[in-house]
């Protein structure tokens, strides 16, 4: 593997064990895998702006207030209001419906999932900043976790519940934030295809001094006929440089 691999790799593993330590990652931690950092101090101080970036703290949690919008702090504020009206559970309660849960009561089921809602806005508020907004995490944490209470008949022992709980949400938490990056990708790639198509035909069309048709444009720029009329489907035809023939 070489340098450039293993530090992506290496950036990859720390990003996922400070997920399963909510988003903070230890000193000690970062020089093990990044030793040169003990000696270094600019490559410090640029790690540690990524691990910032991505709402990583270092030793400590970051304050939710250092990212967080004025809009997702205004649901928030009002959602958190909203839980404070529902009475919950005591421990011994909690273990009482987990139990029942675990038999099959439907009733328990509901009960339960009211007493973990506040649980997974403290979940969702470990992957704000990440590009999709807090509502829709919190959004997403319930339904796994109405989705996840229903399976608890599965667990031997009614104390695995809230680490099973817990993963459920965590794991739909972080598909959400992986399908966002991967759409999000994917947008980029179809903007810049449109740029260099749109690039292409602005620069040909000034050498020939007229509008250029696909093939030309293909045939000069490398670039394919059907990436073309793709680009020109997504921009209605509003490429300029490109002669448009009615078929």
């Amino acid at each position: 593997m070489n340098a450039q691999n293993e530090f992506i790799k290496n950036i990859k593993d720390i990003v996922e064990l400070a997920l399963d330590q909510e988003n903070v990652i230890f000193t000690e931690q970062l020089e093990a895998v990044f030793p040169e950092i003990k000696e270094d101090e600019s490559k410090k101080a640029l790690l540690t702006d990524y691990l910032k970036e991505k709402k990583i703290g270092i030793d400590s949690k970051l304050d939710i207030a250092e990212f967080i919008t004025e809009d997702e702090k205004n649901y928030l504020d009002f959602y958190l209001e909203e839980l404070a009206e529902i009475k919950r559970l005591t421990k011994g309660e909690r273990e009482v419906y987990t139990k029942e849960a675990m038999a099959g009561n439907e009733d328990a089921y509901g009960i339960l999932v009211n007493d973990y809602l506040p649980e997974v806005v403290d979940l969702a508020k470990l992957y704000v900043g990440q590009g999709v907004f807090l509502e829709d995490l919190i959004g997403e944490g319930n339904i796994a976790l109405l989705t996840a209470v229903p399976l608890l008949g599965s667990l031997e022992n009614h104390e695995e519940a809230e680490g099973f709980i817990g993963k459920q949400i965590m794991d739909a938490l972080q598909d959400m934030i992986a399908a966002n990056i991967d759409e999000m990708s994917e947008q980029e790639k179809i903007v810049n295809k449109v740029n260099k198509v749109s690039f292409a035909a602005e620069e040909l069309s000034k050498l020939l001094g007229r509008k250029v048709t696909i093939e030309e444009l293909s045939l000069e720029s490398g670039i394919s006929e059907a990436q073309i009329k793709k680009a020109l489907k997504l921009t209605a035809n509003k490429i300029e440089g490109i002669e448009i023939i009615n078929e």
